[in-house]
């Protein structure tokens, strides 16, 4: 479609012989910078045009005019709800504080209130060697965040078109009649309480016994340095995986253990079923699904899976230098080891993205599966996975949201129960609160260069923050 822009009065369109070769006209008046932000929001959604006609043209009578309404996130300003610019510094100075203790090397910090995005801004640098500030455009493995980004979104969609009940067993949907898993409730293993082992170190398995300098190194019958038929999925630089060894996964997985204590235990491992019975269902892979069903669409240009594909590497936040199995910053690559192993394409990590793009999804959930005049999950199914599930049972979590807990917990105490979101290990968090109807957004890459820094955690750093901002903008 074509909107004719006139930065003038609305007699420039006199000068105009035709107009109805154009979809709309939206007449702007001055050719300020402040004008030309203000129709690009208007153009897309991101605020409502109610405006008419002062005066008649040659085209258009008196008071003619088209109204439309608000799809998309508008960006604002924080005074708009009564909150001077300074009121936030405190936001700076912690942010700042973080870094300056070496919690992680940069930031980036989104606030979004009522649809509109009133705070973005970055800090810090990608490394401590402080030679490439973080810009806004640059972007973060979200580490567990592609939950709630990826396969939680498909999962929902899944409900939406008959394809899955969550009350049904694993079973029913995938083959695991010989494994003590197909018993297992979705319903459940979404809200971590199926029993699941925590994690399982798949790379040590492709580890010879052999060292170099004390380190491991990787199995020549399992690894190359090259791509081909035989090794398809790119582990990191020069690091290809055997074709067969995500099926050897899903095998570990679907024979492991189950835990003797009933009750919360935290799981990354029924994810790797959720993207097999995504990409079952779909005849599609999770990275492609999640591109066509939503990040198209929701005009996501810096979120998905596999950003060396897709944005340059320099606007790419470095991760762990992996001294353990891939011996290299890992930069453009998952951090987790088990999401590396399927290519950078997992169900429970893998998506990297800015604030910015983050904040769509989130907002897609405030509006109860609605975004930019498309509706992409049901209100009923939205209200169902991110309300707690088994409170009684001392157990906090959505289906595949985290949700605020009493004491502790990931959030401040300011935020309401009906809140939910996610965190990731690489340092980020990504929550909406329906009450206030406020979006916080922290990203990070603390684990760079050593996945054992904790601080950003010890100093309790995303959590301060948003109690700074729950204390401006609660009400």
């Amino acid at each position: 479609k074509v909107v004719l822009s006139v930065f003038a009065s609305p007699y420039a369109l006199n000068s105009f012989l035709f107009v109805n070769n154009f979809n709309a006209v939206l007449i702007s008046y001055q050719n300020s910078e402040i004008s030309q932000e203000m129709t690009s929001q208007a153009i897309f959604g991101g605020f409502g045009i109610k405006g008419k006609l002062p005066v008649s043209t040659k085209h258009y009578p008196l008071n003619y005019g088209i109204e439309t309404n608000k799809i998309r996130l508008e960006y604002s300003i924080p005074e708009e709800f009564g909150v001077n610019e300074s009121d936030l510094y405190k936001i700076d100075s912690l942010a700042n504080n973080a870094i300056s203790e070496e919690s992680t090397p940069g930031c980036q910090i989104l606030i979004a209130k009522e649809s509109k995005i009133i705070f973005n801004k970055s800090y810090g640098y990608h490394t401590y060697s402080k030679k490439k500030k973080v810009d806004n455009s640059d972007i973060y493995d979200l580490a567990s965040i592609t939950k709630i980004s990826a396969t939680i979104p498909l999962l929902m969609k899944m409900v939406d078109d008959g394809k899955l009940n969550i009350d049904n067993t694993l079973g029913m949907y995938l083959d695991l009649d010989t494994s003590n898993k197909s018993e297992l409730v979705i319903r459940d293993i979404l809200a971590h309480q199926a029993k699941l082992k925590s994690w399982i170190s798949f790379y040590n398995s492709t580890l010879d016994n052999d060292t170099i300098n004390g380190v491991k190194i990787l199995r020549d019958t399992l690894y190359s340095s090259t791509e081909s038929p035989i090794y398809p999925y790119k582990v990191a630089d020069d690091i290809y995986l055997h074709f067969s060894y995500p099926d050897s996964i899903l095998k570990t997985i679907k024979y492991s253990e189950l835990r003797e204590n009933e009750g919360y235990k935290y799981s990354d491992l029924g994810y790797y079923f959720f993207k097999e019975i995504i990409e079952k269902n779909y005849n599609n892979e999770l990275n492609k699904l999640t591109e066509n069903y939503f990040y198209n669409k929701l005009g996501m240009e810096n979120l998905g899976y596999l950003p060396l594909d897709r944005i340059e590497k320099t606007r790419i936040t470095p991760t762990e230098q992996d001294y353990l199995y891939r011996s290299q910053l890992i930069k453009g690559y998952v951090h987790d080891q088990g999401a590396a192993m399927l290519g950078g394409v997992g169900g429970h990590a893998g998506v990297f993205s800015n604030a910015n793009d983050l904040a769509k999804i989130m907002q897609m959930y405030l509006n109860y599966g609605e975004y930019g005049g498309e509706k992409y999950i049901s209100q009923e199914t939205v209200k169902e996975f991110t309300k707690c599930q088994f409170c009684n049972n001392d157990n906090r979590r959505g289906a595949g949201f985290d949700k605020p807990a009493d004491e502790g917990g990931p959030t401040c105490n300011s935020v309401s129960h009906t809140s939910f979101g996610h965190t990731g290990f690489t340092g980020t968090i990504a929550w909406a609160d329906p009450e206030t109807e406020l979006i916080y957004i922290f990203l990070s890459n603390r684990i760079h260069p050593d996945a054992n820094n904790w601080k950003l955690l010890e100093m309790d750093v995303r959590t301060n923050i948003m109690q700074e901002i729950y204390n401006h903008f609660e009400n």
